[in-house]
């Protein structure tokens, strides 16, 4: 039991060439970009910046400002303290720090590569608790 918190990829893609542009991709693959164990602060900052303080563990999209800007609340260490039941509690560590911003950069990076078959790519959040 407890705050389990993922950060996933979804990529979407034509499986045949001859989809012509504009029509859906019909097919899509999901990535797991990171993964976080009881660190309420992040969770928090998340909930609270981009969900409008909503925590029914819905996907919260995220796309190139929104990790730019978890990512300077981390290195400013602006993560709101954050308590919730079986939630646990952040260390702030500059080993949790590094990691936050590891998986963090990793997700962007990730969203913005592209090749030939790409047609959409996806991040979001979604906590279990």
């Amino acid at each position: 039991m407890g705050l389990d918190m993922y950060l996933n990829g979804e990529r979407y893609f034509w499986d045949r060439p001859e989809h012509p542009p504009g029509t859906p991709p019909v097919k899509a693959e999901i990535y797991e970009l990171g993964y976080w164990r009881k660190h309420p602060n992040l969770h928090g900052f998340i909930v609270q910046t981009f969900a409008d303080g909503i925590d029914n563990c819905q996907r919260i999209p995220l796309d190139e400002d929104r990790l730019g800007e978890i990512m300077e609340a981390v290195k400013a260490r602006t993560l709101p303290h954050t308590t919730g039941f079986f939630f646990g509690s952040s260390d702030g560590t500059e080993e949790e720090m590094e990691y936050d911003l590891r998986i963090l950069k990793g997700a962007l990076d990730w969203l913005l590569a592209k090749d030939e078959r790409d047609t959409l790519r996806s991040v979001y959040y979604q906590a279990s608790w």
